[in-house]
C-alpha cells in the first residue's frame, strides 16, 4: 500500500505529471535495505523536467515529506544532478553530501543527452518524516527519472505526533479558579467541573494517553491543592519512563541490525 507523499520542488516544472503523484513508497524491512530495480524507479510516466527561469540562479531543492506516523528510512533517487546534499527533520539539519553513482547506457543507444545518477541512501536517523534534497549542478535543468521513499512505522511516535505544547498560563488560571472558595464559585458548581475537564484534558496531552477517560467525579471548589501537585508529578513521571523506553528499543533495534550487517559480511568474506 502506497503512502501519501508531500513533494515540492524550488525549480519550475516544465515538463511531466504531477510531482506530488510520481513518488511511490516502499515498507522498509529493519534487517538490511535491498536496493529496488532499476526498472521499479524509473519510468517515463515518473520523469519530470525542471527549469531555473529566474534571473538569479537558485539552488535546486527537492522536498519530501509523509505522515509522521511513518519514518522515512531510504531514499532512492535516480536524477541528472551528480551531486546531492541531504538535509532532514523539520529544522533542516544537514545530513550529508552523497555523489550518485552514474547508469551506464545500452550499447547501442548513444549518447545520453542527459546522464543519469543514482541514488540510494538510508537515513540512520530516527522519527524523519521529512527530508529535502540540494540537487548540485551546473545546468540549468534537471530531470528526475524517478524516485522511490522505503518507509517504516515510525518509533517517535511520542514526539513528532505529540499534541500542541500546553499553555502554563492556562492550567494556572485553571487552578487558580478551581481552588477558589468565593461565593461565585459555589453559586456555579458546573463551571468548576467544566474547568476541571479542561486541565484534565490538558494532562493528557502531556503524556500522550489521548484515549484514557477523564475522571467523572471532578474536584469541588475547596480541592486539595497538594493532590493535584502529586498528580503532575506522577504524569510527568510516566512520561520520563516512556521516553526511556523508547530510546532503549531505538538502540537496541540499531544493534541488532549492525550484528545483522557484520554477519553477513564475515558470510561473504
Amino acid at each position: 500500500m502506497t503512502e501519501k507523499v508531500i513533494s515540492r520542488c524550488s525549480w519550475t516544472q516544465t515538463a511531466g505529471n504531477e510531482l506530488s503523484q510520481l513518488i511511490p513508497t516502499r515498507h522498509y524491512e529493519e534487517d538490511v535495505f535491498v536496493k529496488p530495480a532499476l526498472d521499479d524507479i524509473v519510468n517515463e510516466d515518473r520523469a519530470v523536467l525542471f527549469a531555473n527561469n529566474e534571473s538569479a540562479p537558485i539552488p535546486c531543492e527537492l522536498h519530501f515529506e509523509i505522515s509522521p506516523r511513518f519514518k522515512i528510512a531510504a531514499l532512492t533517487l535516480v536524477c541528472s544532478a551528480p551531486k546531492v546534499e541531504l538535509f532532514v527533520g523539520t529544522n533542516q539539519e544537514y545530513l550529508e553530501t552523497i555523489y550518485g553513482v552514474a547508469i551506464e547506457e545500452d550499447e547501442g543507444e548513444g549518447d545520453v543527452p542527459i546522464r543519469p545518477y543514482r541514488y540510494d541512501v538510508e537515513i540512520d536517523r530516527s522519527g524523519i518524516a521529512n527530508i529535502n534534497l540540494k540537487l548540485l549542478t551546473s545546468s540549468k535543468e534537471i530531470c528526475i527519472f524517478g524516485a522511490m521513499l522505503h518507509i517504516a512505522p515510525n518509533p517517535n511516535g511520542i514526539t513528532t505526533q505529540q499534541q500542541q505544547p500546553f499553555d502554563l498560563q492556562k492550567i494556572q488560571e485553571l487552578l487558580h479558579k478551581g481552588g477558589s472558595s468565593s461565593s461565585s464559585s459555589q453559586s456555579k458548581p458546573d463551571d468548576n467541573e467544566e474547568k476541571m475537564q479542561k486541565f484534565m484534558s490538558l494532562m493528557k496531552g502531556i503524556t500522550g494517553q489521548s484515549h484514557s477517560q477523564v475522571p467523572t467525579a471532578a474536584p469541588t471548589g475547596n480541592m486539595d491543592m497538594n493532590s493535584i501537585n502529586q498528580h503532575i508529578n506522577l504524569k510527568f513521571e510516566q512520561l520520563e519512563q516512556l521516553i526511556t523506553k523508547r530510546l532503549d528499543e531505538i538502540q537496541l533495534q540499531q544493534t541488532e541490525k549492525l550484528d545483522r550487517i557484520m554477519a553477513l559480511l564475515e558470510k561473504r568474506n
